[in-house]
């Protein structure tokens, strides 16, 4: 169903796809294919910019600096008019990074004039004094954080334009790591989003990918010339009608876990929100906070763990409902009687596009293995993961996994995922491609079936499945 949410100008479609007929166990798995549709509703297609603060950090070596302020510049002329912005770049005596612009206060706000003096004063940009590096990525995040607090505007954002000279090897930015950066981000949740935009292709894609993952953003790969994609993540931005929203699964009581996943257009697991944020706290009501929502659709795997040792055989349950705004659907299961096995009745249909959505899981793994592969270099590792995933693109028709693969490898036959990996790889190449995987790319996947009328058999009245011949509880001729 889907309902006006006048609050963030979307309207949601949710629905459930999955398999209806289920063995009942005490610990019973149930996966369910979520997708979720929003429509931009309302005569804008883009929020004002005068509700949109960005701190723009650029972070690069001294090399580099003529060219990015340059850039820099390019971009600034093309705010749009409206935005609150502020310029952070160079460092002071202390090695902590430096506001660029403005000049006086902490903030400006764009118009003709201001973007022009902004554009000149991109050139006041001093890289690191004595041929030290430019801060690390928790102190440009730490600055933004300080100035972002300052604009309690409904979306705050941070563009960091980096060559990754300034991250530090030594900083664990993995999922549990506990270095600078990890504590960093911790700080910064739920207090602005983030973009990176990586220019050259000497820096480090894991950091890179810990902000935006954290931070609920994007990470591109640009050339020095970077304006484009400044202006780009910019007007991206602006299509957001809701920066949060969350996902609410109301289970019966006989569910003990729910798990949900995103696998389109980004594949990322989802953390349920603390419980002791609900007044009154609820044990059935599991909220997953999602972040960024324009208009568009996304795709989930629903995974709920159910004791079915005391529920009725042969009826419609419902076991859980997902909710987002005001659109829900039903997860309804049939506990199937014994000896009957899944698939041989007709009433448990659905369950069409979870094939298609694990297959997309496993390429992305598999891809990301392949890259991994790459350094050191392990060749036979990495065809037998690039051929995997060269070989469920083909299968589900995701023809971008087609196009990394070509930048690092001979595909020798996509059908069957035969890949050959030459003598060397570059390695700029290889790390545009770890961030290309998260970008997001959509999927395209088959509507929701709707489940078929149960067929019987004539002589006994048993179940038979759809393409049955023979009746497996008589044998006589269906």
């Amino acid at each position: 169903m889907g309902v006006d949410a006048p609050s963030s100008g979307l309207e949601f479609k949710v629905s459930l796809d999955t398999r209806r007929d289920q063995q009942p166990h005490h610990d019973a798995r149930i996966d369910a294919h979520l997708r979720v549709k929003a429509i931009g509703v309302g005569p804008r297609d883009e929020v004002p910019a005068v509700e949109l603060a960005v701190v723009i950090a650029l972070d690069v070596a001294a090399v580099r600096r003529e060219a990015a302020a340059a850039a820099l510049a390019a971009a600034l002329r093309a705010l749009p008019d409206g935005v609150s912005f502020a310029v952070l770049g160079g460092v002071d005596e202390s090695g902590e990074p430096t506001r660029c612009y403005p000049l006086r206060g902490r903030w400006a706000l764009a118009d003709t004039m201001e973007k022009r003096r902004a554009a000149f004063s991109a050139g006041r940009i001093a890289p690191a004094a004595d041929g030290r590096p430019p801060p690390g990525y928790p102190a440009w995040l730490a600055a933004a954080r300080e100035l972002l607090a300052e604009r309690p505007l409904p979306l705050r954002h941070l563009l960091l334009i980096t060559d990754g000279s300034g991250g530090d090897p030594a900083d664990d930015a993995g999922p549990g790591g506990a270095g600078a950066l990890r504590e960093e981000l911790a700080a910064c949740a739920h207090a602005f989003t983030a973009d990176v935009v990586a220019v050259g292709g000497d820096w480090d894609p894991a950091p890179l990918l810990a902000v935006v993952e954290s931070l609920h953003g994007t990470a591109e790969n640009a050339p020095d010339r970077f304006a484009p994609a400044v202006t780009g993540a910019l007007r991206r931005l602006r299509r957001v009608r809701s920066p949060e929203l969350p996902v609410v699964v109301t289970v019966r009581p006989a569910v003990r876990a729910v798990e949900l996943t995103e696998t389109a257009p980004r594949q990322q697991r989802l953390e349920p929100a603390p419980r002791r944020q609900e007044q009154p706290p609820s044990p059935h009501r599991i909220a997953f906070p999602t972040h960024q929502w324009e208009p568009g659709t996304r795709d989930y795997l629903l995974t709920v763990h159910a004791d079915a040792s005391t529920d009725p055989l042969g009826v419609l349950l419902q076991l859980a409902t997902v909710s987002v705004g005001d659109a829900t659907a039903a997860l309804l299961v049939r506990w199937l009687p014994p000896g009957v096995a899944v698939g041989a009745g007709a009433t448990g249909g659905g369950g069409g596009t979870l094939q298609a959505m694990n297959a997309a899981t496993q390429m992305r793994t598999a891809l990301n293995r392949g890259y991994a592969a790459l350094d050191p270099m392990s060749r036979g590792e990495a065809e037998a993961q690039f051929g995997l995933a060269v070989r469920l693109a083909n299968e589900i028709g995701a023809a971008w996994v087609l196009q990394d693969v070509r930048q690092v490898a001979d595909i020798v036959d996509g059908p069957r995922g035969v890949v050959r990996v030459g003598p060397t790889v570059d390695r700029g190449t290889v790390r545009r491609g770890q961030l290309h995987i998260a970008s997001g790319h959509g999927l395209e996947l088959p509507g929701h079936t709707t489940a078929k009328k149960p067929v019987k058999c004539p002589h006994c009245r048993h179940l038979a499945g759809p393409h049955a011949r023979y009746c497996i509880a008589c044998g006589r001729s269906l």
